[in-house]
Protein backbone atom coordinates (compact mmCIF):
# COMPACT_ATOMS: atom_id res chain seq x y z
CA UNK A 1 0.00 0.00 0.00
CA UNK A 2 1.14 3.24 -0.98
CA UNK A 3 0.37 6.53 -1.65
CA UNK A 4 -1.66 7.07 -4.83
CA UNK A 5 -0.84 11.22 -4.74
CA UNK A 6 2.21 11.39 -3.19
CA UNK A 7 5.17 8.98 -2.49
CA UNK A 8 5.68 10.80 1.39
CA UNK A 9 2.16 9.68 2.75
CA UNK A 10 3.51 5.76 3.70
CA UNK A 11 4.62 3.02 2.21
CA UNK A 12 3.85 -0.58 3.40
CA UNK A 13 5.33 -3.48 1.64
CA UNK A 14 4.34 -6.73 2.96
CA UNK A 15 6.49 -10.13 1.92
CA UNK A 16 6.12 -13.72 3.47
CA UNK A 17 9.88 -12.81 4.75
CA UNK A 18 9.64 -9.03 5.72
CA UNK A 19 7.33 -6.62 6.78
CA UNK A 20 8.54 -3.05 5.63
CA UNK A 21 6.61 0.26 6.77
CA UNK A 22 7.88 3.21 6.10
CA UNK A 23 4.98 5.57 8.28
CA UNK A 24 4.94 8.10 10.74
CA UNK A 25 3.98 5.67 14.28
CA UNK A 26 3.71 2.09 12.70
CA UNK A 27 4.81 -0.01 15.08
CA UNK A 28 4.87 -3.45 13.51
CA UNK A 29 4.84 -6.36 15.52
CA UNK A 30 8.17 -8.43 16.69
CA UNK A 31 7.57 -11.83 15.66
CA UNK A 32 7.89 -10.50 11.75
CA UNK A 33 11.95 -10.75 11.53
CA UNK A 34 12.07 -14.31 13.13
CA UNK A 35 8.74 -15.42 11.03
CA UNK A 36 10.60 -14.62 7.71
CA UNK A 37 13.77 -15.84 8.38
CA UNK A 38 12.05 -19.46 9.56
CA UNK A 39 10.44 -18.90 6.12
CA UNK A 40 14.04 -18.39 4.15
CA UNK A 41 15.24 -21.86 6.37
CA UNK A 42 12.38 -23.96 5.35
CA UNK A 43 12.08 -23.07 1.53
CA UNK A 44 16.22 -23.39 1.32
CA UNK A 45 15.40 -26.92 3.08
CA UNK A 46 12.17 -27.89 0.53
CA UNK A 47 14.71 -26.74 -2.35
CA UNK A 48 17.49 -28.74 -1.40
CA UNK A 49 15.29 -31.86 -0.57
CA UNK A 50 12.86 -31.71 -3.57
CA UNK A 51 16.23 -31.29 -5.81
CA UNK A 52 17.83 -34.10 -4.11
CA UNK A 53 15.02 -36.51 -4.52
CA UNK A 54 14.55 -35.22 -8.51
CA UNK A 55 18.20 -36.65 -9.01
CA UNK A 56 17.30 -40.25 -7.31
CA UNK A 57 13.17 -40.44 -8.59
CA UNK A 58 12.97 -43.97 -7.32
CA UNK A 59 14.33 -43.11 -3.60
CA UNK A 60 12.49 -43.59 -0.49
CA UNK A 61 12.46 -40.20 0.40
CA UNK A 62 10.39 -38.54 -2.73
CA UNK A 63 7.59 -39.10 -1.39
CA UNK A 64 8.18 -37.43 2.16
CA UNK A 65 10.11 -34.71 -0.18
CA UNK A 66 7.00 -33.88 -2.07
CA UNK A 67 4.84 -33.76 0.64
CA UNK A 68 7.00 -31.37 2.34
CA UNK A 69 7.84 -29.65 -0.80
CA UNK A 70 3.21 -28.99 -0.14
CA UNK A 71 4.17 -28.13 3.91
CA UNK A 72 6.65 -25.58 3.13
CA UNK A 73 4.63 -23.82 -0.01
CA UNK A 74 1.39 -23.81 2.74
CA UNK A 75 3.53 -22.38 5.03
CA UNK A 76 4.76 -20.04 2.67
CA UNK A 77 1.43 -18.62 2.37
CA UNK A 78 0.64 -18.79 5.74
CA UNK A 79 3.53 -16.49 6.22
CA UNK A 80 2.22 -14.53 4.25
CA UNK A 81 -1.18 -14.03 5.96
CA UNK A 82 0.16 -13.21 9.22
CA UNK A 83 2.50 -10.76 7.86
CA UNK A 84 -0.51 -9.01 6.15
CA UNK A 85 -2.60 -9.71 9.39
CA UNK A 86 0.62 -8.05 11.55
CA UNK A 87 0.48 -4.79 8.73
CA UNK A 88 -3.43 -4.67 8.77
CA UNK A 89 -3.82 -4.63 13.05
CA UNK A 90 -1.11 -2.01 13.02
CA UNK A 91 -2.81 0.45 10.84
CA UNK A 92 -6.09 -0.38 12.57
CA UNK A 93 -4.12 0.19 15.53
CA UNK A 94 -2.58 3.40 14.54
CA UNK A 95 -6.05 4.74 12.23
CA UNK A 96 -9.13 2.90 13.37
CA UNK A 97 -8.97 2.46 9.18
CA UNK A 98 -8.88 -1.13 7.66
CA UNK A 99 -6.65 -0.90 3.88
CA UNK A 100 -8.39 -1.58 1.42
CA UNK A 101 -7.27 -4.90 -0.22
CA UNK A 102 -6.70 -3.43 -3.74
CA UNK A 103 -7.25 -0.67 -5.90
CA UNK A 104 -7.22 2.95 -5.18
CA UNK A 105 -9.56 4.47 -2.36
CA UNK A 106 -9.73 7.39 -0.08
CA UNK A 107 -9.08 6.51 4.20
CA UNK A 108 -11.38 8.00 6.00
CA UNK A 109 -8.68 9.56 8.31
CA UNK A 110 -6.08 12.24 9.18
CA UNK A 111 -2.94 10.56 7.94
CA UNK A 112 0.70 11.97 9.54
CA UNK A 113 2.78 11.73 6.42
CA UNK A 114 6.28 11.36 6.47
CA UNK A 115 6.77 14.87 5.55
CA UNK A 116 5.00 15.71 8.91
CA UNK A 117 2.19 16.88 6.98
CA UNK A 118 -1.59 16.31 7.71
CA UNK A 119 -3.19 14.47 4.86
CA UNK A 120 -6.87 14.55 5.29
CA UNK A 121 -8.76 11.30 3.60
CA UNK A 122 -5.58 10.40 1.38
CA UNK A 123 -5.83 8.55 -1.95
CA UNK A 124 -4.30 5.39 -1.51
CA UNK A 125 -3.40 2.53 -3.58
CA UNK A 126 -3.01 -1.13 -2.31
CA UNK A 127 -2.74 -4.08 -4.28
CA UNK A 128 -1.20 -7.93 -4.69
CA UNK A 129 1.75 -8.71 -6.97
CA UNK A 130 2.23 -11.68 -9.38
CA UNK A 131 4.68 -14.25 -6.69
CA UNK A 132 0.98 -13.76 -4.81
CA UNK A 133 -0.84 -15.34 -7.56
CA UNK A 134 1.34 -17.63 -8.64
CA UNK A 135 1.54 -19.34 -5.02
CA UNK A 136 -2.38 -20.59 -5.77
CA UNK A 137 -0.46 -21.97 -9.08
CA UNK A 138 2.16 -23.91 -7.34
CA UNK A 139 -0.06 -24.91 -4.37
CA UNK A 140 -2.73 -26.37 -7.29
CA UNK A 141 0.56 -27.92 -9.10
CA UNK A 142 1.93 -29.79 -6.09
CA UNK A 143 -1.60 -30.63 -4.75
CA UNK A 144 -3.03 -31.45 -8.13
CA UNK A 145 0.46 -34.08 -8.63
CA UNK A 146 0.18 -35.69 -5.37
CA UNK A 147 -3.39 -36.27 -5.09
CA UNK A 148 -2.98 -37.85 -9.22
CA UNK A 149 0.06 -39.73 -7.96
CA UNK A 150 -1.97 -41.92 -4.95
CA UNK A 151 -5.08 -42.09 -7.31
CA UNK A 152 -2.66 -43.28 -10.25
CA UNK A 153 -1.23 -45.79 -7.61
CA UNK A 154 -4.24 -47.11 -5.81
CA UNK A 155 -5.52 -48.17 -9.49
CA UNK A 156 -2.48 -50.67 -10.12
CA UNK A 157 -2.32 -51.87 -6.80
CA UNK A 158 -6.21 -53.38 -5.46
CA UNK A 159 -6.36 -53.59 -1.52
CA UNK A 160 -5.32 -56.63 0.40
CA UNK A 161 -7.53 -57.41 2.98
CA UNK A 162 -7.80 -59.59 6.56
CA UNK A 163 -4.23 -61.88 7.04
CA UNK A 164 -2.88 -61.88 4.07
CA UNK A 165 -2.33 -57.60 4.19
CA UNK A 166 -0.20 -58.49 7.28
CA UNK A 167 1.77 -61.29 6.24
CA UNK A 168 2.60 -60.29 2.69
CA UNK A 169 5.19 -57.75 2.06
CA UNK A 170 4.83 -56.63 -1.88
Amino acid sequence: MTGATTSKLLTIQVSPYFLEANAIGFSGASFTGALGSFTSLLLFLAVFALSASSFHRGAWWSKITAYFGLCVLSELYLSFLLMYHAAETALLGMYGILPPFSGTTHLPALIIGLDTKGYVQPLVTAGFSLPFYLSFLSLGLVGGSLILENLRTKREKPPQRGVAAVFTSE
